[in-house]
């Protein structure tokens, strides 16, 4: 059994709740200091666990705030950084000013130094790491630290499910619930169950990144809104191995638990190059060390889990693109167990 899994509930405290009204106060209780935010990518689905567990990976979204009077000013650099909106439509921005409208609080502004190593529109979690980011920067402003349960209810406003919210926030693997509640002024809320689980040392991550992005929102318009029976018991056996065989390190059984009916089929047709690196989880065999493949998120990139071999493994997985007409990138990860840091 898993020594280091922890339940974490959304309605216990992160820590206790300090107020500022007045945000030219914030600014003088800091002296213009500067906070660091840094929020990790996280990988989705794995396989049939769609909608359900997330994996926090070592690519961030790093953000310095500098506290200012009014206004928020965005210096955007690395990945995408020419693609994202420099006004209050930016994402970041948006999700800290909801927090602060939930809260009936004025923040003052902010210059915002945003650093990205995750891509856009891959099945990366940068939208997750942009809104993790933003409700933060909330919390740096107004000197207010939210509870997990306000946090994740904020944050579900932007995206209304928990899978790379929950790692991006807690770190790890991360099992996550949509939990709706009526909070005690009567008003339908929605917050996340979640557990941390430790994930294995033995099993690395290899990710293959194509030149190609897949918008989450298009990627979701093209799953049915029914499905069988069969299907359905198909994912949920596997959803539930891949725990287990985690679990009890029956690693040999990955490869099962990483096949789904309900998303990778419809979506990897969509983009060249997918089916072709899904083939090899059913080639495990002929790549020592290789334990399976999916579809990273919503795609287009793809993950691949191993214990050995993985330079080897991101070949192959890169050929197969080329082999499509596809330029892509390969590399080994790791797992970031932290999440999000302030600092």
């Amino acid at each position: 059994m898993i020594a280091d899994c922890g339940l974490r509930i959304a309605d216990l405290a992160l820590t206790a709740r300090i107020r500022i009204r007045n945000p030219q106060s914030a600014i003088r209780n800091q002296k213009m200091s500067k906070t660091e935010i840094i929020v990790p990518a996280s990988t989705s689905n794995l396989g049939a666990s769609f909608d359900t567990c997330g994996l926090a990976l070592s690519l961030y979204l790093r953000i310095t705030v500098e506290p200012r009077a009014s206004g928020f000013e965005i210096v955007p650099s690395g990945e995408g950084a020419e693609k994202l909106p420099l006004d209050e439509s930016n994402l970041i921005v948006r999700a800290a000013l909801h927090a602060a409208e939930q809260r009936r609080q004025k923040i003052p502004g902010a210059r915002l130094r945003v650093d990205s190593q995750i891509p856009l529109s891959r099945g990366l979690g940068s939208s997750s790491a942009a809104i993790i980011a933003g409700i933060s920067i909330y919390e740096a402003l107004s000197g207010e630290r939210l509870r997990e349960e306000e946090f994740f209810d904020y944050a579900l406003n932007f995206e209304g499910h928990g899978d790379n919210l929950a790692p991006a926030t807690l770190g790890g693997l991360v099992v996550a619930v949509v939990k709706e509640y009526v909070d005690y002024s009567g008003n339908e809320r929605r917050s996340l169950l979640t557990v941390k689980r430790h994930w294995p040392e033995e099993v690395r991550i290899v990710l293959c990144i194509p030149e190609v992005e897949m918008e989450t929102a298009k990627m979701r318009a093209v799953l049915p809104k029914m499905i069988t029976r069969h299907d359905a018991i198909y994912n949920l056996q596997r959803a539930a191995l891949l725990q287990a065989a985690l679990s009890e390190r029956r690693f040999d059984l990955l490869n099962e638990a990483l096949r789904d009916r309900l998303h990778q089929p419809l979506r990897a047709p969509l983009a060249p190059g997918l089916s072709e690196v899904l083939k090899l989880n059913d080639e495990t065999g002929k790549h020592p060390g290789l334990l399976g493949v999916a579809i990273s998120g919503a795609g287009s990139a793809l993950i691949a889990f191993a214990t050995e071999n993985c330079d080897a493994i991101a070949e192959a997985m890169k050929a197969r693109m080329a082999a499509c007409g596809v330029e892509a990138r390969a590399m080994e990860v790791k797992v970031d167990n932290r999440g999000r840091i302030i600092k």
